[in-house]
């Protein structure tokens, strides 16, 4: 028996009480239990019953803890979703890798690949030569 100034507890009143107020299924990855409502406040990207399920996108991961994402690639935001590769290139889903378009390369597509003092249009990424350069990256 368990004794307060006002209550006479059992043991297993005790344990149902304290059931009572926790979540099921139990919360995750950093989630705190409401006791009023009995259901998780999920942290970060993290949501769900219990806070198990990532909210992190084309391939990201959620952090155990925090919930933060940890994107790959190029991929970038809060949950993934922001494609850093420029000049029209566009981001694989799983990987975050960058395919640039026509002449425009690098990690980000960022690198203008024309030569000779040439300049690439910045959606199509084709050259645009200068003098008596021609071709597709103004080497002829």
């Amino acid at each position: 028996m368990y004794y307060d100034q006002t209550h006479v507890c059992s043991k297993r009143k005790l344990n149902s009480l304290r059931q009572d107020m926790t979540c099921s299924p139990p919360c995750i990855h950093g989630g705190t239990c409401d006791p009023k409502t009995r259901v998780c406040a999920c942290v970060g990207q993290w949501s769900g019953a219990s806070c198990s399920t990532c909210g992190c996108q084309n391939g990201g991961i959620c952090d155990g803890t925090t919930g933060a994402c940890t994107c790959v690639g190029q991929w970038g935001g809060t949950t993934c979703t922001t494609c850093g590769c420029q000049n029209g290139g566009t981001c694989d889903a799983t990987t975050g890798a960058c395919t640039c378009v026509g002449q425009w390369g690098g990690t980000t597509c960022s690198t203008c690949g024309c030569q000779n003092g040439g300049s690439c249009d910045p959606t199509t990424g084709a050259c645009t030569c200068v003098g008596q350069w021609g071709g597709t990256t103004c080497s002829t």
